[in-house]
């Protein structure tokens, strides 16, 4: 991996990218491929998996909303094969992402309230939190793009003391893989895995953990956007305020 790469998620790399990267390199090869056609479709997947949520349907459920990520995996890499990056692209991929996860998350939470296993409290908590980590995470994004600090993410130099959590993370580190789960994971066990594989009761549980999760997550930003904000209240050196240009 180059070393100006991002490491991949855990589960886009091991579970993703085998297929998805073979099929790629076939389907990007036709005119009628385009990103954005890929988009939609993920993002019909998420209305979909959202819908049988709703309706209590949570294996098709959580079979859709697998597909949808694995489809979501494609616009990307089909535009970087073709050439056809653009600026609306990205804007529709990150809308359709936080449309198709926030409904799913909305839907899922009522079918299993309205059911019994999930306290009243956990949907309307679940959402708001995810909104707030969404912006959260984008401001920090800013801020660190007017301080010339990348994304402001973690940086995922790790230097552990424990001999199985440094074979871990070294193993991480050669496949080109962040070596602690976060969101991508949590969706998938939440939204995906869960509903699929578990009983209602045992899903209700890993919906409360996803909340306990997005709360130290919009923790975890916002703190990295405060020391951002520091950085162009300051400078590195304490020169005085960095300004951004208008």
């Amino acid at each position: 991996m180059s070393t100006h790469e991002r490491p991949r998620d855990i589960w886009t790399r091991l579970a993703v990218d085998p297929l998805a990267d073979p099929l790629v390199r076939r389907i990007s090869v036709h005119a009628w491929v385009t990103p954005n056609r890929i988009t939609a479709l993920s993002m019909t997947l998420g209305l979909a998996a959202a819908a049988c949520f709703a309706v209590g349907r949570l294996r098709l459920g959580g079979v859709l909303f697998v597909a949808r990520f694995f489809t979501d995996c494609l616009d990307g890499k089909v535009s970087r094969l073709q050439g056809t990056s653009s600026t609306r692209g990205a804007f529709l991929d990150t809308a359709a992402d936080v449309t198709g996860v926030t409904l799913a998350f909305a839907t899922l939470g009522w079918h299993l309230q309205d059911n019994g296993p999930l306290p009243t409290y956990a949907t309307p908590a679940l959402v708001t939190v995810l909104v707030v980590y969404n912006w959260a995470v984008g401001h920090r994004k800013h801020l660190a793009e007017q301080a010339g600090l990348g994304s402001g993410g973690a940086d995922h130099v790790w230097q552990p003391s424990a001999p199985v959590v440094r074979s871990w993370v070294a193993l991480c580190r050669r496949l080109g893989m962040i070596a602690v789960p976060w969101t991508v994971e949590v969706e998938i066990a939440t939204l995906g895995l869960s509903p699929l594989l578990l009983a209602p009761d045992l899903v209700a549980g890993v919906y409360l953990g996803a909340l306990a999760f997005y709360v130290l997550a919009v923790a975890v930003n916002l703190r990295r956007a405060w020391r951002i904000a520091g950085v162009l209240d300051h400078g590195p050196t304490g020169a005085g305020p960095i300004r951004a240009e208008r």
